[in-house]
C-alpha cells in the first residue's frame, strides 16, 4: 500500500486504502471453514455436532474447534428460578416454545417459575 503520510496518519491511510484487500482475507478464510465443515459432513467423520444440545455440550467440554452460528437464530437462553425451593435451571427455546406455558411453570407443584434472564443465544454466546 502506497501511502502519502508518514506517522499515524499514514497509518490510518494504509488501513483505510487497505480496507477491501482486508475483507477479501476475512471472506477467504470464512470460505475455507464453511469448506471444511462440508467436508467433514460428507466424509462422516463425527467431528461435527448439530442442534442446540449438542453443541453446548461440546463447548462444556471444550471439543469445539470452531463454532458456527446462524446470525439469525431465534433461539433465546432463559434462566429460570423456582421461588420455592430457589432451584434455577437453564432452558434454550425457540419463538414457538416461549409460547407454550409448560416451560414457565412447575410441573410438579403448577407454580410460575420466575424468568431470571433472557437473552438470545447468539449474544450469549
Amino acid at each position: 500500500v502506497d501511502v502519502s503520510y508518514g506517522g499515524e496518519n499514514g497509518l490510518s491511510q494504509a488501513i483505510s486504502l487497505s480496507e477491501s484487500s482486508l475483507t477479501n482475507v476475512k471472506f477467504v478464510e470464512e470460505r475455507n471453514l464453511i469448506s471444511k465443515y462440508f467436508e467433514e459432513i460428507a466424509l462422516d467423520t463425527g467431528m461435527i455436532v448439530f442442534g442446540v444440545e449438542d453443541t453446548l455440550h461440546s463447548l462444556e467440554t471444550g471439543a469445539l474447534a470452531h463454532l458456527l452460528c446462524y446470525e439469525n437464530l431465534e433461539i433465546n437462553r432463559y434462566e429460570i428460578r423456582n421461588p420455592q425451593t430457589e432451584e434455577t435451571k437453564i432452558v434454550h427455546l425457540n419463538k414457538e416454545q416461549e409460547k407454550n406455558r409448560k416451560y414457565f411453570v412447575d410441573s410438579k407443584t403448577g407454580l410460575d417459575l420466575d424468568v431470571v434472564s433472557c437473552v438470545a443465544l447468539s449474544e450469549w454466546l
